[in-house]
């Protein structure tokens, strides 16, 4: 059980108003023994039963251990199940954490190709082809073929143009 704290109790009401972000509820810190080293993720079981697994073997996240904490789970809503650190009714929501310099790097990288893939017409007619590519693979609209040869050979154009709407309408 956390202890209970010193401090003069602020409800979590009047800590809202005063933030002034009345709208949104902010995510709480997860307070780590070595600050700053990790960047943590909650990764969902639910999503699929391979997800888990996905974000260990392919994807670079490890598992959080009690002794990552400098805090007991249950005090931030977690529990230890199996030597990991879960929450949810069947421990299907995994905390797991990346060193945060690579996960600065896949996070750089990511962005480059969403840029590339967005901003050139190149990445553009490249994107409307594989995707055309793969509903033909789940048997979507150009499961005969028909669709991707048709965007590979098109002169696809791209304009990108912005609108003054006003907003007193």
């Amino acid at each position: 059980m956390p202890k209970e704290s010193k401090k003069a109790a602020v409800s979590e009401v009047e800590r809202r108003l005063k933030s002034g972000a009345i709208f949104r509820a902010a995510s709480s810190t997860i307070p780590m023994r070595e600050v700053g080293r990790y960047a943590l993720y909650i990764g969902n079981a639910d999503i699929s039963p391979q997800r888990i697994h996905e974000l260990l073997a392919q994807k670079g996240w490890a598992y959080v251990s009690r002794d990552d904490l400098a805090i007991e789970p249950e005090a931030i809503g977690f529990r230890e199940m199996d030597g990991r650190i879960v929450s949810g009714q069947h421990g299907h929501e995994v905390l797991l954490k990346m060193e945060r310099s690579d996960y600065a790097k896949v996070q750089a990288e990511k962005d480059r190709r969403n840029r590339e893939s967005t901003f050139s017409k190149k990445g553009i007619k490249d994107t409307l082809l594989n995707q055309a590519v793969q509903d033909e693979d789940k048997g979507g609209l150009g499961r005969d073929g028909r669709a991707a040869d048709f965007l590979s050979r098109a002169q696809v154009g791209v304009v990108d143009s912005r609108e003054l709407v006003s907003l007193d309408e």
